[in-house]
């Protein structure tokens, strides 16, 4: 099974010099990201880690974060990205449910994740202390052998993504090499993906979707892998322009800062031949379409669990299904279920249903929630879709209480779960509300319990002491009953008409 770290060796052999990495303004041939690779991994290794640890990672996109990637596989090690967007308490929840031994992080975070494990820093300078130095251990490192590549298996996890589900608390999911191994080849066979594309990563490495959409299936084509540091529409299309490049992934909210550009049709984007989004309506398609009709625009549906997208829509259909979110990647297979877990006919709704070799096998140390959601060997989604007479996956609506929040997946239970803690409050409903920047924002409709004073900024600096602020409501209805139904269940159907 070849990993990061094979693919990166492997590269090295056969296009030593070719380009393998850029990050602001430096570059990495394949021979000096696989020897920068070595350093890293016998610095991790003076640093602790171990094979079968898992390793936090809490950074800012950049070329460390990509080197520490590859140099935890090649350890044997495995990776846990971490959304630094998520407050210490969150932090500290993840890092002890994972078992997190060593934490690597850039010094503006280290103040979030004390408690999480022992900790490395990625700069130069002034280190915390009870933190160890990642340059001070690359300097130490420098004259230790180089180690070799941890031996591997189908089944062999490699990294665990924590992601907020259905539940209160955050749910990691595990990515085996197997599951790394199939969506990389059907990346590249599905976009094409040849050593010369230059592919931006324009969303954060603690994301799927920057790991892997196509993420580091670029370096097992031989391509170029682009780091984007900054998620302004207007940074990301001068660094793409800059730098050539042949392919993005956006998130929704990026799309419509390009499509604001003033002076977008002055960059010269001649070398962009895909841009794969989800969740972007169909007239913002068409007007990315008038703005660049040189290129391929691909919807896509995606979880985690699925080690990304499970469908991409083809370049013959793009405008003839516009509205659907494609046929299957290989190694996946759907079926729209009804209650039974029966396949239902072409058009009908039904739960979407998901297997294939690309297909998390689980939760990290969550057998309860595995044996939920993997049903005779698929994977229970909870979106509501159809699939047409030809296969065509057409996205209904997606998984209950589940918010899209800027690229970023919202448990309203998780908010809920932090409300109902406040003293004041006796009970709180939290929906998804329509948001121009965001796509949705959180909108908690809040009981007070009777006699209290409680007002909207006291929720919120309650929120704020306990949540990312992504996930902390935008908007909050102070309510005298909330809806509900004969068996007392709160209908927020009727909390989504009112808004």
């Amino acid at each position: 099974m070849i990993g990061p770290s094979g693919v990166v060796r492997r590269q090295a052999l056969r296009r030593a010099a070719a380009v393998a990495l850029v990050d602001d303004g430096r570059s990495w041939t394949y021979a000096e990201l696989d020897r920068a690779a070595d350093a890293h991994a016998a610095a991790l290794r003076r640093a602790g880690a171990a094979p079968g640890d898992v390793v936090a990672i809490l950074a800012r996109n950049h070329a460390t974060f990509v080197l520490e990637l590859i140099a935890l596989d090649r350890i044997g090690a495995v990776s846990l990205p971490l959304n630094w967007r998520l407050h210490a308490e969150e932090l500290r929840y993840v890092c002890g449910h994972a078992g997190v031994a060593l934490v690597l992080a850039d010094l503006e975070f280290h103040e979030k994740a004390e408690g999480c494990g022992r900790g490395v820093v990625h700069e130069e300078g002034t280190t915390p202390e009870g933190w160890l130095s990642l340059p001070a251990l690359l300097r130490e490192a420098g004259g230790d052998p180089a180690i070799p590549d941890a031996e591997t298996s189908e089944d062999g996890v490699q990294r665990v993504l924590y992601t907020s589900g259905t539940t209160s608390r955050p749910k990691g999911v595990t990515h085996t090499h197997g599951n790394i191994d199939a969506n990389q080849v059907g990346q590249i066979l599905e976009l094409g993906l040849t050593d010369a594309d230059r592919t931006m990563v324009s969303a954060p490495l603690f994301h799927v979707s920057g790991l892997e959409a196509p993420g580091l299936a670029t370096l097992r084509a031989g391509g170029t892998m682009v780091i984007a540091r900054s998620y302004r529409g207007e940074d990301i299309v001068r660094l793409a322009a800059r730098e050539r490049v042949t392919g993005l992934v956006l998130a929704a909210q990026i799309v419509h800062d390009i499509l604001k550009m003033p002076d977008l049709a002055d960059h010269d984007l001649s070398a962009l031949r895909f841009i794969v989004f989800a969740g972007v309506p169909e007239g913002v398609r068409r007007a990315v379409h008038a703005a660049l009709p040189h290129v391929r625009l691909i919807d896509t549906f995606g979880m985690t669990e699925l080690c990304n997208g499970a469908c991409y829509m083809d370049a013959a259909h793009t405008w003839t299904k516009l509205g659907s979110q494609g046929t299957p990647l290989p190694y996946v297979e759907l079926r729209v279920a009804g209650p039974d877990g029966a396949a239902l006919p072409p058009g009908e709704i039904g739960e979407l249903l998901v297997r294939g070799r690309k297909v998390s096998p689980g939760y990290w140390r969550d057998p309860e929630a595995t044996a939920a959601a993997w049903r005779d060997g698929w994977f229970r989604t909870g979106d509501l879709a159809s699939l047409d007479a030809e296969g065509y996956l057409w996205f209904v609506d997606r998984r209950a209480n589940m918010i899209k929040s800027g690229g970023e997946n919202v448990a309203a239970a998780e908010i809920e779960r932090v409300l109902a803690a406040h003293p004041e409050v006796a009970e709180v409903a939290v929906i998804g509300v329509p948001d121009e920047k965001w796509d949705e924002v959180p909108k908690a409709f809040v009981l007070p319990r009777e006699g209290s004073a409680v007002d909207e900024a006291a929720l919120r600096a309650h929120c704020e002491a306990h949540l990312a602020r992504f996930k902390v409501p935008k908007h909050f209805a102070l309510v005298s009953a909330l809806p509900r139904n004969d068996s007392g269940k709160v209908l927020k159907r009727l909390l989504t008409e009112e808004g």
